[in-house]
């Protein structure tokens, strides 16, 4: 199944090209395909460029978490902490992501 993708602004995405590992609603141009919340996103720039995948919730301010800033990240396999971004964990401890269906 073909991941949706998030499409930022131009300008968009400035926390986290500064380090941050998040996504805010009003830098979200448009998305493209079709996802639930919840589910595993592409993240590309205004002119395309990839810059990652992460969850998607429009529910939140913070509309996308960011997994990964490596193009076409596998959730197949567990990541690392490091590779998560999620801070408070111990780097190297496998966190395990369900399998895209």
């Amino acid at each position: 199944m073909e991941r949706a993708v998030v499409t930022l602004k131009k300008g968009g995405g400035r926390a986290m090209k500064a380090g941050g590992m998040w996504i805010y609603d009003n830098e979200i141009e448009f998305v493209s395909g079709d996802f639930e919340n919840g589910d595993v996103v592409e993240v590309c720039d205004f002119d395309g460029y990839g810059m990652g995948c992460g969850f998607i919730n429009t529910r939140s301010k913070i509309t996308v978490r960011m997994l990964s800033r490596k193009k076409k990240q596998s959730t197949t396999r567990g990541l690392s902490a490091h590779e998560f971004g999620a801070h408070g964990i111990i780097a190297g401890t496998p966190l395990i992501l369900p399998a895209a269906v």
